[in-house]
C-alpha cells in the first residue's frame, strides 16, 4: 500500500497530484502517520458529500470541532476521486502475475506442512480485501469456488454460495469486490474485460468494488453475502490452524467485528498478522482482538516471512 500510494499521484495531473499530497500531509500532521491513498479517498468522499459524512460521524463530531461548518458538495473532489479509482482499477488489472504466482507458490507450499488431499489446510479458505486478480490467477489451475456460478445466457453470476468448512477444494471470497466484478442488468457478473455502457442490451452499472474501507458496505449485496460467509467460517468452531493475515491494517470495522465475535466463541483462536507495520497495527487494536494477534514484521514473499509463518503454525 505504501508503494501504491506513492505511484498513484504520478499518473494524475499535476494539480490533482498536488492535492493528493496536500491531503496526505494534513493527515500525517493530524496523527495519521500511516496515511495512504485509501485515507485520501476517505477525505475526498467527505468533501464530495459533506452531509453524508456528517451523518456517518454522528454526534461524535462535536468532540473534534468547536463549531460545525456547513459545507457544500465539492465537484472537484468528485472528479479527483473518480481519477484515483480509475488508476486503482488500471493498476490492479495489470498486476505482475509472474511475481505474485511465485510468491503464492512459495507461501502455499512452504509455510505449512499440514495438507488435506494435497491442499494446504492453512490456506484452504482464502479471504481478501484486494481488488486485483493475483490470487484468482494462482488458484485458477487448482480449482476453487468463489461465490459465482455459471448461468445459461448470463455467464458467471454471483450467487453467494460457497462450500462449507472442511470441503475438498479451495474457496476464495473477495470481501471488497474485484476488478472483474460488474453489475449488469441488476446481476453481479464476472468479465475478463471492462464492458461498455451496455452488454447484450443490458445496462452496465459499473464495477463492484468498495471505496473506501470506511463506507458502510457491509449491508449491501454482494458484500454482505461475502462478509456473512467470512463470519460463518470464523465461527464454525472448526478452526484448528491459526488464521494467517497478510498485509491487512485492521481498519475495516466489519472484518474486525467478525474476528472479535469469533474469539468470544473460540478463545483459542490465534491470528498471525504479517506485514511491515504489523506491530503498529496490533498496538492500535482493542481487546479481545489485540491479544489474539501475533505480529510478524516481514515483507510478503521474503524467505523470512515463510520461516516465521511456518514457526507460528507449529
Amino acid at each position: 500500500m505504501q508503494d501504491f500510494t506513492a505511484e498513484i499521484p504520478k499518473a494524475l495531473k499535476e494539480e490533482e497530484a498536488g492535492e493528493v499530497n496536500r491531503i496526505l500531509g494534513r493527515l500525517r500532521q493530524s496523527g495519521f502517520k500511516d496515511a495512504d491513498i485509501e485515507a485520501v479517498m476517505d477525505v475526498l468522499t467527505a468533501r464530495e458529500d459533506p452531509n453524508r459524512a456528517r451523518r456517518s460521524m454522528g454526534p461524535r463530531l462535536i468532540e473534534f470541532a468547536d463549531s460545525i461548518v456547513n459545507k457544500a458538495a465539492d465537484l472537484k473532489a468528485n472528479i479527483l476521486l473518480e481519477r484515483i479509482k480509475e488508476q486503482i482499477e488500471i493498476r490492479c488489472s495489470k498486476a505482475n502475475f509472474q511475481k505474485s504466482d511465485s510468491f503464492y507458490q512459495k507461501l502455499f507450499s512452504q509455510a505449512s506442512s499440514s495438507t488435506t488431499n494435497g491442499i494446504p489446510t492453512l490456506f484452504q479458505q482464502v479471504f481478501t480485501t484486494n481488488y486485483d486478480l493475483c490470487i484468482d490467477r494462482y488458484l485458477r489451475k487448482r480449482g476453487f469456488a468463489d461465490g459465482f456460478e455459471e448461468q445459461t445466457g448470463y455467464g458467471r453470476v454471483f450467487t453467494g454460495n460457497w462450500p462449507g468448512v472442511g470441503n475438498l477444494s479451495f474457496t476464495l471470497c473477495k470481501l471488497h469486490g474485484s476488478v472483474n466484478w460488474f453489475e449488469v442488468g441488476g446481476r453481479i457478473t464476472q468479465h475478463s474485460f471492462a464492458p461498455g455502457q451496455s452488454l447484450m442490451g443490458e445496462e452496465v452499472t459499473g464495477r463492484m468494488m468498495v471505496y473506501p474501507a470506511s463506507e458502510k458496505y457491509a449491508l449491501t449485496a454482494p458484500y454482505a453475502e461475502c462478509l456473512f460467509y467470512f463470519r460463518r467460517s470464523l465461527m464454525s468452531g472448526k478452526i484448528y490452524e491459526p488464521i494467517v493475515v497478510i498485509g491487512y491494517s485492521f481498519r475495516d470495522a466489519a472484518i474486525n467485528n467478525a474476528f472479535m465475535d469469533a474469539i468470544k466463541l473460540n478463545p483459542n483462536i490465534r491470528i498471525l498478522s504479517m506485514g511491515p507495520h504489523a506491530k503498529a497495527h496490533q498496538f492500535e487494536l482493542e481487546e479481545p482482538l489485540r491479544s489474539k494477534v501475533v505480529p510478524i514484521e516481514a515483507e510478503f514473499g521474503s524467505d523470512y516471512s515463510i520461516q516465521a509463518l511456518r514457526a507460528g503454525t507449529q
